[in-house]
């Protein structure tokens, strides 16, 4: 067969091939990015390399001539393998978000958002209170979080909010709005989950070891789907974590429970009933293990 008639490499081919001839690690490839001004996180460079997504976004590009730069290439040697013949990129071709997990998804946007929070930031308490309406559907919510930078130089992290929906309503999408303390950034749309990703930046960046407030709304669009829970993941320890919910006065939950896993990946089981005051219902934690923290009630 003539040579020409074979497959293009891909850009994950030509940039593992560039790293393996250059012989440096990922953390010393970010460390090298991080000294040119262009940070990404290594579970990105991670991503790239395996071919699990492609750096399409902006300021990917900036990184990529940092990068070339950096593995010896040719200006251009990366960029031009980050699309196909006809212009669209592989996550055009490929439906990943409809069969990955809404968690996977989210964490490759990150991941391909360049933000990295392991040991750069962790929060410190976090609170979020949600109103549902008279038809039992939620109506929005307002979260307020403590966070502690870890390291200099952290200006922003990641809001990842997933709307209960029926499956075909690709309308029913969260818009999320800075409210304080913060301001939007990049929002990335999954519509055929009901995923949003936004990115929220800090007004400055931040110190070694300062604390900054931030807070934010998610209002939610229109659905039929009755909201029945409130959760909160974290991997950090945290002071307190207060879930609240407000329920229409008209229309009131059978039950109400409250409950916290210690791992991320595993959902809670081991629940405790949560007495309503008028409508209004809150399950607060102290000292709190990284995990998930889950509100849930019962309508009928």
């Amino acid at each position: 067969m003539p040579a020409d008639n074979f497959p293009p490499p891909t850009f994950a081919e030509v940039l593992t091939a560039a790293i393996q001839l250059r012989g440096l690690s990922l953390e010393r490839i970010r460390g090298r990015l991080d000294e040119a001004g262009v940070p990404v996180s290594i579970a990105t460079l991670s991503y790239w390399q395996s071919g699990r997504s492609l750096p399409t976004r902006s300021r990917s590009y900036h990184t990529l001539v940092a990068l070339e730069d950096i593995l010896g290439l040719e200006s251009g040697h990366l960029t031009r393998h980050t699309h196909t013949s006809d212009g669209r990129t592989r996550r055009a071709l490929f439906p990943w978000q409809s069969v990955m997990p809404g968690t996977e998804i989210a964490t490759q946007i990150i991941a391909d958002l360049g933000i990295d929070m392991q040991g750069q930031i962790a929060r410190v308490a976090m609170n979020d209170r949600l109103t549902i309406k008279a038809d039992r559907s939620e109506s929005h919510q307002e979260s307020r979080i403590l966070w502690r930078a870890d390291r200099n130089g952290v200006h922003r992290w990641p809001v990842v909010m997933q709307q209960d929906a029926d499956a075909g309503d690709l309308e029913a999408l969260p818009r999320v709005e800075a409210v304080f303390g913060c301001r939007l950034g990049e929002v990335i749309e999954v519509p055929e989950r009901h995923l949003v990703v936004a990115e929220m930046l800090a007004p400055r960046p931040l110190q070694r070891g300062e604390h900054v407030l931030s807070e934010y709304r998610i209002t939610f669009a229109p659905t039929s789907t009755p909201s029945f829970r409130l959760t909160r993941a974290s991997a950090d320890p945290v002071k307190y974590v207060a879930l609240c919910a407000r329920f229409d006065p008209h229309e009131l939950p059978l039950q109400v429970r409250g409950a916290h896993s210690t791992g991320l990946g595993q959902e809670p089981t081991d629940f405790v009933d949560l007495e309503l005051s008028d409508n209004e219902v809150q399950y607060i934690a102290t000292d709190s293990s990284p995990g998930v923290h889950v509100m849930t009630w019962e309508w009928d």
